[in-house]
């Protein structure tokens, strides 16, 4: 470190060496030594600067306010056209100047030897004198178009206003590209009075703010809002409606990827009206105005605002954009109960990040002010919660393990949007982890700081207590949701978004069948299935009428609670609905050993069977002779169409494939198609061991 701070120069060192042998703590001592320290001060000064004809001392003091010197910024800075000689005399003399380049155009000086002539200059010549160098130097600089430059040289003079106006040039609006570390080096100089009053400033603090600290910090998050704030009151005080319309919407985004989901939605509300199309920030405006709807469960809207961010988002290259809309189409999709065109959506999103991951990574530092891919860790959690859903289990596995392995602090706050409905701790509980679902449910509400995360947080864990049986404890939370009971709650139920309204009143409706209040349940549930229905959102229709059925078994109505069974394995069947039956444990195991008999369509005879196995498979019923697989059988099976399972009962019982498409009267290559889809289905690799899965798992019904 000595070495590097004294660039070998060995009188210096000799110096530094010689004062070394009496500090108490040389290492402090190293890193602080510079040029003004007394000795080394006195020394350059005494014995070498005083030494020099006057007009080379006053050429060295004045220059040595540059960091780089050619002749022609030392003539600007100094009025004169003779430079060049200057620099031609103080190399041949050694007096501490080091070429940069071959041809001798630049220079800088020995850095403890420019401390030290800083320091004498600013005694000799005085701060006036020196600020009005450092203002020379910017002004050559900014006619070189070397900005940056400039902008060193005005902050280092201390002439602000000029610094402000070259910081502003150097910006590209609204860019991804900009030199945002520059510039939190270059705000950081100005005096916070300056920054307040210029509210364009504010918001280039903070994209550079967000860019270079950990934005997801208290800290930080506070210095952003403050910033946000003065940039508001700045714009609407000179009635730029426009830029007011930008802040509250950058202010919205950020908010959005701390998680705080009540304040992106008013701040977005509130940004709506003053954006116009040409704003690059309108585009994100519409994603939010479709996160609105969703959380209202207005799907189709929602489907419609996504889908034009998304073409805008792509025609401009906003790529985080674009995956944002992905993504949220995606989860549209779910509750339309579309898995497969979920799974579409969310695949698209990987693809367009592992295509332009340097942009896409560039972009989402600009909008998280982290390096965690905020959009990678959504993704494989939304990848882990269609996977959940047809009780994959272990893809679930693997998808949450691709997203935590992205995450620099394990223990962080959870983002309820982008955390797969809490699919981590469902996962858990699935697997018969109760206690470790539960302690990181508890763990992650201790991070947590906005009222809608807590409230997901605090219904999740009810859940997974109420699955175990802890009746006294969801009975608690139902009690204590209908008051403020923690500061970081919300006071209204209007405030809570209807989805995760609906999300409490299902749990509140399991309470309530493990209480035997049936009827109750029922007349609970009526409106819910009514909005769900009005919607469109079918996967909320089904989880709605698998606890009606529950409440007809509750009400001793055996008819009624088959009939809405069968209404839900029509809307699960054809996209593989599994979990939202295990989920309901041995109450829905028994109803459909009840069903099962009265079923008629293939169909959903055959999907009533994969999900009796997987019920045998759950924590507390598996039986190693029952579950051991065959080798390549898959134990998380896709429901077999009308005409596979025709196809597969006739391959079963050994028909060749010609004789299969006589009788069924379609195309060997048909039937080949078939084949090929059954095997891949069943995890299987021929027909011997499709009829034992066949055998195995009793998928042909007699019928």
């Amino acid at each position: 470190m000595l070495e590097t701070r004294t660039e070998g120069w060995i009188a210096g060192l000799q110096l530094a060496a010689l004062v070394l042998k009496k500090s108490p703590d040389p290492s402090v001592y190293v890193r602080t030594l510079s040029g003004s320290q007394r000795f080394l001060l006195d020394y350059l000064c005494e014995e070498v600067l005083a030494s020099l004809p006057e007009a080379l001392q006053d050429f060295l003091l004045k220059t040595s306010v540059l960091d780089r010197l050619s002749a022609s910024l030392c003539d600007a800075i100094r009025g004169k056209e003779d430079s060049d000689r200057f620099l031609a005399q103080v190399e041949r003399a050694n007096l501490f100047l080091l070429p940069m380049d071959e041809s001798r155009q630049w220079y800088r000086y020995h850095m403890l030897w420019a401390q030290a002539m800083q320091h004498e200059a600013r005694r000799r010549l005085g701060a006036a004198t020196v600020r009005s160098l450092y203002r020379k130097a910017s002004e050559w600089y900014e006619h070189q178009h070397m900005l940056p430059e400039a902008i060193e040289a005005a902050l280092a003079g201390e002439d602000f206003a000029r610094a402000t106006t070259l910081i502003e040039r150097f910006v590209l609006p609204q860019s991804f590209r900009n030199a945002y570390q520059n510039l939190s080096q270059w705000l950081r100089q100005l005096p916070e009075e300056i920054v307040q009053t210029q509210p364009d400033l504010c918001l280039l603090a903070v994209l550079a703010l967000t860019f270079t600290t950990d934005r997801r910090s208290p800290a930080t998050w506070k210095q952003v809002e403050r910033l946000l704030q003065w940039a508001r009151q700045g714009f609407e005080a000179t009635e730029q409606w426009e830029k007011l319309g930008e802040a509250l919407q950058l202010h919205a985004e950020l908010a959005f990827f701390q998680g705080d989901l009540g304040n992106v939605l008013a701040l977005a509300r509130q940004a709506q009206p003053l954006l116009s199309e040409h704003s690059l920030l309108y585009t994100d405006n519409v994603g939010m105005s479709g996160l609105e709807a969703f959380l209202a469960g207005e799907m189709e809207v929602a489907c419609q605002h996504f889908l034009e961010g998304y073409r805008r988002a792509k025609s401009l290259s906003l790529l985080s954009s674009v995956i944002y809309a992905s993504l949220l189409l995606g989860s549209v999709c779910l509750e339309q109960n579309r898995l497969r065109r979920a799974s579409h959506y969310y695949h698209q999103a990987l693809a367009y990040i592992d295509v332009d991951q340097d942009i896409v990574r560039q972009q989402l530092l600009l909008e998280t002010g982290s390096t965690e891919p905020f959009f990678f860790s959504w993704a494989y959690h939304c990848l882990a919660q269609l996977s959940y859903e047809c009780n994959a289990l272990s893809n679930t596995q693997r998808y949450l393990s691709a997203a935590l392995a992205l995450r620099d602090k394990p223990e962080a706050e959870i983002h309820v949007l982008a955390s797969g409905a809490l699919i981590q701790a469902r996962l858990l509980q699935a697997c018969g982890e109760t206690t470790q679902a539960l302690d990181l449910l508890l763990r992650w509400e201790t991070h947590t700081r906005f009222p809608w995360s807590l409230r997901a947080i605090r219904t999740c864990r009810a859940r997974l207590q109420l699955a175990h049986r802890d009746l006294s404890a969801v009975e608690q939370w139902a009690q204590e949701k209908e008051h403020a009971f923690d500061p970081r709650t919300l006071n209204q139920e209007q405030d809570l978004p209807l989805l995760q309204q609906q999300e409490e009143a299902l749990l509140l409706a399991r309470l309530r069948l493990a209480q035997q209040k049936g009827e109750t349940v029922l007349n609970e549930l009526a409106p819910w299935k009514e909005k769900a229905r009005a919607q469109g959102r079918r996967r909320s229709v089904l989880e709605i009428q698998l606890l009606e059925a529950l409440a007809h078994v509750a009400c001793h109505k055996p008819v009624q609670a088959k009939g809405s069974l069968t209404e839900a394995l029509r809307l699960a069947q054809p996209e593989n609905f599994q979990r939202v039956f295990l989920d309901e444990g041995p109450a829905m195991h028994s109803l459909l050993k009840t069903v099962l008999p009265e079923l008629h369509e293939a169909s959903l005879i055959a999907f009533v069977r994969i999900l009796l196995r997987a019920f045998a498979q759950e924590p507390g019923t598996r039986s190693a002779e029952e579950t051991a697989p065959l080798r390549g059988e898959s134990l998380f099976l896709e429901p077999l169409s009308d005409q596979e399972q025709r196809v597969f009962h006739l391959l079963v019982a050994g028909r060749s494939n010609p004789e299969i498409a006589r009788e069924l009267v379609i195309s060997v290559n048909t039937v080949k198609t078939h084949v090929q889809n059954l095997y891949r289905k069943l995890g299987v690799r021929n027909r011997i061991e499709a009829s034992e899965v066949a055998r195995r798992w009793s998928l042909l019904s007699s019928s």
